[in-house]
């Protein structure tokens, strides 16, 4: 049992008749002794998530904060975004409940974001937590390095096997510009430390013209002797500002670069992924493109997220679906958030594109409050 489901049992009440978790109002998701025991059980009968295209949705990922210690320019303006109160936010132990209830509808990837996941407090011994619900999904952290190394060891005991780490540049000055912070040389240490523990790393590089592009060549040779992968990511509308792209790459511009240097053997896209990998002719690791502002992968798109707020996205340019958050804390059953979770589902769109048309306000969020 983990240290987040010890917390369940004994659930106690406020004078409103709320149930109150340990760290204070419906802290821990519970709502009576009642509900606990049915949400604790196991169901064996739960059916997969399926959206109206036909495609099984197994992968799952969860910001557990939109709290991060960079300022990327892509990401969010210079002075940050408005954040969200601690209250307003999904605690550890509903963000487990959650984890858990996924897991039992077919999910079987549980990636962990933000904004950046590690600067929220007991986030490490959670993600060992999700590794052992009963399902045993795989569990994946994507973090943009800077506090990483000093929870390697704990990260790799828990159960942590593969990491996305965020790196825009090789180049120290370049890296600042980017990030508007310091920092690089701690980045690029838990780079070295990852690999050093034969751990699976995929490095995520948004390409940005005029800034990062012609490093293009430096990050390929990262993978010349490190059995890694390189990500090359178009620049997506998502800096909280609501401003155009002004200079943009897309996936066939970076494809053109890559072959004019190197010999690449496609390897196409695996189970749903997003990233179109290749390999380079003599190199132990792999180079991919991930297009999301093209968004050529949708027809096999099979992520949900969860927002830090709680609330279920189920499309990266789609508006917020159903406060998860909110039901819970107002006594949701499992089976009450599964028909929630699924009446959502039914309204999915066919793509990026027409649920960006029905959302007015891509670009106005960041992905440090989507969801990274």
């Amino acid at each position: 049992m983990t240290v987040f489901q010890a917390r369940l049992p004994n659930p106690r009440k406020n004078s409103r008749g709320t149930a109150m978790g340990r760290n204070g109002r419906t802290g821990n998701g519970v709502v009576s002794s009642r509900t606990w025991k049915e949400n604790m059980s196991v169901s064996n009968t739960r059916l997969p998530l399926v959206d109206p295209q036909g495609r099984t949705l197994n992968y799952l990922r969860v910001a557990v904060t939109d709290r991060c210690n960079l300022r990327c320019r892509y990401c969010m303006p210079a002075e940050g975004v408005k954040q969200v109160s601690h209250d307003d936010i999904l605690t550890l132990e509903e963000t487990h409940r959650l984890c858990s209830l996924f897991s039992e509808l077919g999910v079987r990837k549980i990636r962990i974001t933000g904004g950046e996941p590690l600067v929220r407090k007991g986030v490490v011994p959670f993600i060992g937590s999700l590794a052992k619900l009963p399902a045993r999904p795989e569990v994946l952290l994507t973090t943009n390095g800077l506090v990483l190394e000093e929870h390697l060891e704990e990260l790799k005991a828990g159960g942590l096997k593969r990491i996305n780490l965020s790196l825009d540049s090789l180049d120290a000055k370049t890296w600042k510009k980017i990030t508007r912070r310091e920092g690089f040389e701690k980045v690029r240490a838990a780079v070295d430390r990852v690999l050093e523990m034969g751990m699976g790393l995929k490095l995520n590089v948004v390409v940005l013209p005029g800034l990062n592009d012609l490093e293009i060549p430096d990050f390929v040779e990262l993978t010349r002797h490190a059995a890694m992968a390189v990500r090359f990511i178009e620049p997506m509308p998502f800096d909280g500002a609501g401003k155009a792209l002004e200079d943009t790459i897309d996936g066939d511009e970076i494809l053109l670069r890559l072959r004019a240097k190197y010999e690449l053997t496609p390897i196409g896209r695996q189970d749903g992924a997003v990233d179109n990998l290749f390999t380079v002719r003599g190199f132990k690791g792999t180079v991919g493109i991930i297009e999301g502002h093209s968004r050529t992968f949708c027809a096999t798109c099979s992520r949900l997220r969860i927002d830090s707020r709680g609330r279920l996205r189920t499309c990266l340019y789609g508006a917020p679906g159903v406060s998860l958050l909110k039901m819970i804390r107002e006594g949701g059953t499992d089976d009450d958030l599964e028909k929630a979770i699924r009446n959502d589902l039914s309204f999915r769109f066919k793509d990026g594109k027409k649920a960006e048309l029905a959302h007015h306000l891509v670009g106005l969020e960041s992905m440090a409050s989507i969801g990274g």
